[in-house]
C-alpha cells in the first residue's frame, strides 16, 4: 500500500477478508443444517456465533474506514488473482492478491474466530 499507513493496511485487509469469511461460514452453515448429525444444533450455534462476531467487527471496520476516508472497490478476478481498487484520502491505488493467498488467509482467520487465537500453520 503506497499511500496508507499500517492501520490503513489492517483495515483494508479486514474489509476484504471478513465478507469472505461470512460467505464461507454461511455455506458451511447450510451444509451442517442438511447433514446427518444426530445433534447438529451445537454446530449451528457455534457457526452462527462466529458469524455474529465477524459481523460486529466488520461494522466497526466500516465505521473506522469512513472516519479515515478509505474506500475499497469490490474485488475483480484477474487470472489467478483478485484485484481491488483502494481509495485512501483522495489517492487511488490498485492492490492484487493471489487467490491462493486469500484462501490461506481465510483459513487462518477462520481458526482465529473458531479457536480464539491465530493458529500457526503446520
Amino acid at each position: 500500500m503506497l499511500y496508507g499507513d499500517e492501520t490503513d493496511r489492517v483495515l483494508v485487509d479486514k474489509y476484504i477478508m471478513y465478507p469472505m469469511l461470512l460467505t464461507i461460514f454461511n455455506r458451511d452453515l447450510k451444509v451442517i443444517a442438511q447433514s446427518p448429525f444426530k445433534l447438529r444444533q451445537p454446530y449451528i450455534t457455534l457457526v452462527e456465533n462466529v458469524m455474529n462476531a465477524i459481523s460486529f467487527e466488520l461494522r466497526d471496520v466500516k465505521k473506522e474506514m469512513v472516519q479515515r476516508r478509505i474506500k475499497v472497490s469490490d474485488g475483480r478476478p484477474v487470472d489467478d488473482m483478485t484485484e481491488y481498487q483502494i481509495f485512501i484520502r483522495g489517492y487511488q491505488e490498485v492492490m492484487r492478491f493471489p487467490n491462493v493467498h486469500l484462501r490461506n488467509k481465510a483459513e487462518l482467520l477462520m481458526k482465529h474466530f473458531l479457536f480464539g487465537t491465530l493458529v500457526e500453520r503446520k
